[in-house]
Formats: structure tokens, sequence, C-alpha cells
């Protein structure tokens, strides 16, 4: 046996015979549309607004799809109209809250179920689509290339590694307090709008010069070696005199 319920004062809880039922899926509901047509009501629950008004919520079926539906008047009246499960008879108009539809009831009727094909109101939501294997050569291609963290990481640990030398770590502080001062100079001077001080280059340690008598004594050239001395002039000559050579020659057999 049916039981209509009216959710509106100017209507009367039987429906005009002349009134046109169509059935309307979910999945062609349309914003803004009058509706006259049958779902099956899969959840009903009470609720309250924020200001503490109650209504109805239910979730309406056909093998299309489900729709949210609200029944805001005579809600207690409604709740008692018909169980979870049930077919009804919808009267309302379809709106749209927080970018969903959802048909608000003006009059709903539960429908007897002995003529109603199960079938045509068994909605059955699609698997989730299955993730494709990816193709590992191709996920290769596609992937950015980075640099290899694990070539990195060795140097990182021996950089760790001479850190914890205390002369090592002071002299690198050092080093950045150094730099520190030369960027803030020439911040200084070129906001002030003075030259730019020179960076000095890394400093080379200069080798003592030696004494000026000992650079003098390198710079002598190196002593000749003295001729050998003839045997056969006497003891207090050292060699033959020009003069003696010339005899020498004079008296020789092949010049006479």
């Amino acid at each position: 046996m049916s039981h209509a319920v009216s959710q509106t004062e100017n209507e009367t809880a039987n429906s005009p015979a002349d009134e046109q039922i169509r059935k309307i899926y979910a999945k062609d509901l349309k914003n803004g549309e009058a509706v006259h047509t049958v779902f099956k009501a899969t959840r009903k629950e009470k609720a309250a607004s924020r200001a503490g008004k109650p209504y109805l919520s239910l979730t309406l079926t056909d093998r299309t799809g489900e729709v949210d539906g609200r029944v805001f008047e005579n809600v207690e009246a409604a709740d008692t109209a018909f169980a979870q499960g049930d077919y009804l008879l919808l009267k309302g108009r379809v709106g749209q809250f927080h970018g969903k539809l959802q048909l608000v009831v003006d009059r709903l009727e539960r429908l007897d179920p002995e003529p109603i094909d199960p079938k045509e109101f068994e909605f059955t939501a699609p698997p989730a689509p299955a993730h494709e294997p990816k193709d590992e050569k191709k996920a290769h291609r596609d992937e950015p290339v980075v640099a290899d963290a694990h070539s990195h990481k060795g140097a990182r640990q021996r950089l760790l590694k001479l850190l914890d030398n205390p002369t090592i770590a002071q002299g690198l502080d050092a080093l950045l307090t150094q730099l520190e001062k030369q960027i803030e100079d020439r911040v200084v001077a070129r906001l002030s709008g003075q030259p730019v001080p020179n960076t000095p280059g890394p400093r080379v340690e200069k080798k003592p010069r030696p004494p000026r008598a000992e650079r003098h004594e390198s710079h002598k050239a190196e002593p000749k070696p003295e001729p050998k001395r003839d045997g056969t002039l006497p003891e207090g000559l050292a060699f033959k005199p020009f003069k003696a050579l010339v005899g020498e020659g004079e008296n020789s057999p092949s010049g006479s």
C-alpha cells in the first residue's frame, strides 16, 4: 500500500490524475529541472542545519547512478512514510549545492515493489581505473637526469671528517672571516662611490736573499787552470821568454 506525503502546504497528499510521471535517470538530471519520477532510497538520515532546523538527507539511486535528496518540510512525516530500500515516487526540483546536484523533494510516495524491475534501480559503481604498468625503459627516459647522490656522499663525509680537525676548522673559519670582510669592504666602497679595493692575491713567500758579499762572490768567474810549467826552464822562470822562443826558431835546423 502506498503512502503519499506532501512537503508543501499548497499541495494535497494525493497526486492529481492528470499529473504526468516520467522516469528521469540520475545521469540525465539537470540543475533547475522540475521532476516527477521514481528512485530507490538506498539511504536516509535525519540531520540538522546550522540554524538547528531538521531535514531528511537521502541517497536516491537507479541503474545509471546516484543523486542526493533533501526533504526540508514535514520531516517527521516523511521519515515515517518509508524505509531505507523502498521505491519512492518523488516530485521536486533539481538544485546544486557545493557544485553537486541534489533533488529537493516537495512530495514523496512509497510505491509497491511488486511491479518494479529491481535491475532498473541497482547501481554498481564502476571500478577505479587500474594503473597501467610503466614501461621501465620509457620511465627511465622520462625521468629527469639528476646527479647521483652516492657520488657526492663520499666527498661530503670526507669534508665533515676534515672539519673534525680543530686546526683545519680554525683555518677555514679564518678564511671565511677574511672573505666576508673583503666582500663587506667592496660593498661599502661601491655604496660610498670610493674605488673598489683590489683583492690581494695569494701570498708567495720569498726566499731570503744572501748577503751582498756572498752575491758578489757568486758572480765571480771561476779561475782558469794554470798551464803546465816547462821543465827546461830555470827555477825562477815559469815560461820561456818570447825572445828565447824566437831565437830557438832561428837556430833550428828547419830555419838554416
